[in-house]
């Protein structure tokens, strides 16, 4: 059962830095680990991504089809990890930079993240639920990602 602060928090931390690197090198493999056998992912202007499957599916292609034509780096900050029980969540924001392979101007995002972890049987955390939003002003610049 999860509930040791002591242990807990630092590992959350911990495993965001390790997903924040694998989306940075497009591990898609290392994020589908990390994912709960019913996870969600919402993210901006695209269907909700339900089950295991599908998610690691989406991040796949996502990760792949935007390394392919940028140079892209992500970054997360951390505002709040809460433990409660066997459900955890790491609420902050994020900000990237792409730029364009082919060259041109380097564009600027930012946005902010809910992650929701549940304690699995193995005794570890795994990502249930993700949801990310663009800040408003990024809009434009998204619609140039994709």
């Amino acid at each position: 059962m999860g509930g040791d602060l002591q242990k807990d928090v630092p590992e959350l931390e911990e495993i965001r830095e390790r997903l924040e690197a694998a989306e940075n090198v497009g591990d898609a493999y290392y994020i589908g680990q990390m994912m709960a056998d019913d996870a969600v992912i919402m993210v901006p202007n695209e269907l909700v991504q339900e089950g295991k499957a599908a998610c690691v599916d989406f991040v796949r292609e996502m990760l792949a089809g935007l390394l392919e034509r940028f140079d892209r780096r992500i970054e997360y900050v951390s505002a709040e990890v809460r433990v409660i029980g066997d459900v955890a969540f790491d609420r902050g924001s994020f900000s990237f930079t792409v730029a364009p392979k082919s060259g041109g101007d380097t564009a600027r995002a930012s946005g902010k993240y809910f992650w929701v972890y549940w304690h699995g049987g193995d005794g570890s955390w795994k990502l249930a639920r993700l949801i990310v939003s663009l800040d408003e002003e990024d809009n434009e610049q998204r619609a140039e990602l994709t």
